[in-house]
């Protein structure tokens, strides 16, 4: 059983999530484990069915969603994967398009990805672009610092 994700099943994984919406159909058959297990700033979702799942409800409202992936860091067990990320939604900053930073670690098994984890500020994506709400985050962020 191989612990790693080819160069090539990366650049597969990338190419189908910069679709706007990702080609989920294809992402669960041709990139993750029936196994997987997914981990963001804002849910825990474990196996295809499950992360079909989230993945349809997250874009069902995004007018564009477009990832400029960085360059991939990788060991015998794991590959690191920067991204920036520009959304546009209608709920969320006014409609307007912002860029979220992130970076993915993904780890695999027969050349399929067994563990997905994003890594972003959760604010940064949704609650600071929520009107009301973001001018609060934004208020609070200030006096922190």
């Amino acid at each position: 059983m191989a612990m790693t994700l080819s160069s090539k099943q990366v650049a597969r994984f990338q190419s189908l999530f910069n679709r706007a919406p990702p080609d989920i159909e294809a992402l669960m058959e041709e990139c993750y484990h029936d196994r997987v297990l997914f981990r963001d700033p804002l849910v825990e979702r474990r196996g295809t069915e499950s992360l079909a799942q989230y993945l349809r409800s997250a874009y069902v409202n995004v007018t564009s969603c477009e990832f400029d992936f960085g360059e991939p860091a990788s060991n015998a067990h794991s590959v690191m994967l920067p991204w920036s990320m520009t959304l546009e939604h209608p709920k969320l900053a006014h409609g307007r398009s912002f860029i979220v930073e992130g970076v993915s670690l993904l780890k695999g098994q027969d050349d399929l990805i067994v563990f997905h984890r994003d890594y972003y500020d959760a604010g940064e994506l949704l609650y600071e672009n929520i009107p009301v709400l973001g001018r609060i985050i934004q208020w609070i962020r200030s006096r922190a610092v």
